[in-house]
């Protein structure tokens, strides 16, 4: 059994692509001198780096990211690889058709694009899904989408309004081979949040 970390770290320096998105600080409160322990205050925003989008995110009255079943976030899912990818080459139907989808079983999108997470134009360059692949996968009922790359608005209003949560910015896809792998995902327990910051793990068996 192997376990891949498919989490950006989480630093002051991590990118912020829109400008009424909150920054990050991680700063320190105390220090072992004069308080004998090492505390530090975070703040951040809950679509940081690697994180879950909830419906409430786009849907008012939807689910919160502390709604959802906790068996959803230790789950199959399967290892979808199109790489390698251009800037702005859009993930077609055709190329998820080919794919064989497992019904009911998380998908993770394998695009390599995570190399580019914090360079100025991430998320103008990353490779999207078109709408009509999305609406496929809603069709094969999946519990969850994951990727190692934004998702447009257009997939967000698609998955969210069905309540299937999408897991944001992967990090260390190259680790992972096409098939299926155990997927876990903690995100923070925010009340009636519209998302969170998460640690995203990969279970694989050698």
């Amino acid at each position: 059994m192997m376990i891949v970390d498919l989490t950006h770290s989480i630093t002051d320096s991590i990118p912020i692509y829109f400008p009424w998105h909150p920054g990050t600080s991680v700063e320190q409160t105390a220090n072992y001198a004069e308080n004998r322990c090492v505390v530090h205050k975070l703040s951040i925003g809950t679509h940081t780096g690697t994180h879950v989008d909830a419906p409430v995110h786009i849907f008012e009255g939807m689910h919160a990211i502390d709604e959802y079943d906790l068996n959803l976030w230790y789950a199959d899912a399967q290892v979808l690889d199109f790489t390698p990818r251009q800037p702005r080459q859009n993930i077609t139907l055709a190329e998820f058709r080919q794919k064989g989808i497992e019904p009911r079983v998380g998908v993770i999108v394998k695009t390599g694009w995570d190399v580019h997470f914090g360079s100025p134009d991430y998320y103008e360059t990353y490779p999207p899904i078109d709408n009509d692949a999305a609406e496929y996968l809603v069709e094969k009922k999946i519990p969850f989408l994951a990727s190692d790359t934004p998702f447009t608005l257009g997939l967000h209003k698609i998955l969210l309004k069905r309540g299937i949560p999408l897991i944001t910015n992967l990090n260390n896809t190259s680790r992972l081979a096409a098939g299926m792998v155990k997927l876990i995902t903690a995100p923070l327990p925010i009340k009636g949040a519209d998302g969170s910051p998460a640690r995203v793990m990969a279970i694989i068996d050698n």
